[in-house]
């Protein structure tokens, strides 16, 4: 099992990369960070703990810079709120911070919850569901075809391409799961994944409630077989909520984790606050604590 943290919503460059170079040289399999490209004053923000001020980094942005001051860590936008970029820029970006980092990235993807947000990037919020699919689909041929045609509802090529193609599938995984609903992904948001993502990427409150993860995980097993594909191929990450439990239940979560069959654990880290030394002692805390479960 593949275990990561989050980046906290840090400012500045050096307590980026002091942070994340840290969280590297203590072992950590991967880094995820979310994104809003812009927020809206007349916005109601999904937890108190947001605000308009935020600072929120842009995925592909942010992910150049790491790549740039780091080695090894795999690199995970979660969420990159996909609606909001064209898919051949998205598709390019991905390719080149794909190849910068060294093949290192692992997108999480999203529809978002931001309505303001898409109709300021000129996206109509009715028609993200439709439009994030069609994305994809669009994006994978751009990374492995020389020249691509498509007449789609929402996007239109002819003869397009990018280069450098990426040297390897970058994979795609989902998220999704309002707050409302304990963060847990609905029906119409399990299908996508099941048809289209190569896995699936829990959002942290969920983390609340363990044995509704282990029942939604055996539904998107049993929908991604459905759809003709292997759930054995299909990737889990599930999520621990560093400030909603103590040190000592750690290993019991971690153990649980195994238990069912996830890929990937994320420490949920990002609203804990603190300064970056303190973030950094939580997650060698977490390591030194479950290290030998991973």
């Amino acid at each position: 099992m593949r275990v990561g943290v989050d980046i906290p919503y840090f400012a500045t460059p050096a307590e980026i990369r002091d942070y994340v170079q840290a969280v590297e040289g203590l072992g950590f399999h991967h880094v995820g960070f979310s994104e809003h490209v812009c927020s809206t004053l007349d916005s109601d923000f999904p937890a108190p703990v947001f605000s308009f001020d935020d600072p929120w980094h842009e995925s592909f942005t942010l992910a150049s810079f790491l790549a740039a001051v780091t080695r090894t860590i795999e690199l995970n936008p979660a969420m990159l709120l996909l609606p909001l970029y064209p898919p051949v820029l998205a598709a390019k970006q991905a390719a080149e911070v794909d190849s910068l980092s060294g093949g290192r990235l692992r997108i999480g993807a999203s529809i978002g919850w931001n309505e303001r947000e898409c109709q300021s990037l000129g996206v109509d919020p009715a028609s993200r569901g439709a439009r994030f699919e069609e994305q994809v689909v669009v994006m994978r041929r751009l990374w492995a075809e020389r020249a691509v045609d498509h007449d789609g509802r929402f996007f239109g090529l002819s003869q397009a391409g990018i280069s450098p193609r990426p040297q390897r599938p970058i994979p795609v995984w989902f998220g999704a799961g309002p707050l409302p609903s304990g963060g847990f992904p609905g029906p119409t948001a399990m299908a996508r994944a099941a048809r289209l993502a190569d896995g699936f990427k829990f959002v942290a409150p969920t983390a609340l409630d363990p044995d509704r993860v282990a029942t939604t995980i055996d539904e998107l097993r049993a929908r991604v077989a459905a759809a003709g594909r292997s759930p054995e191929a299909f990737g889990i990450e599930v999520r621990l909520v560093s400030q909603a439990i103590t040190p000592d239940d750690w290993p019991g979560l971690v153990h649980r984790a195994r238990e069912l069959g996830a890929t990937h654990l994320g420490l949920s880290n990002r609203i804990a606050g603190g300064t970056v030394d303190d973030q950094i002692e939580l997650c060698r805390s977490f390591r030194d604590t479950t290290s030998e479960l991973w």
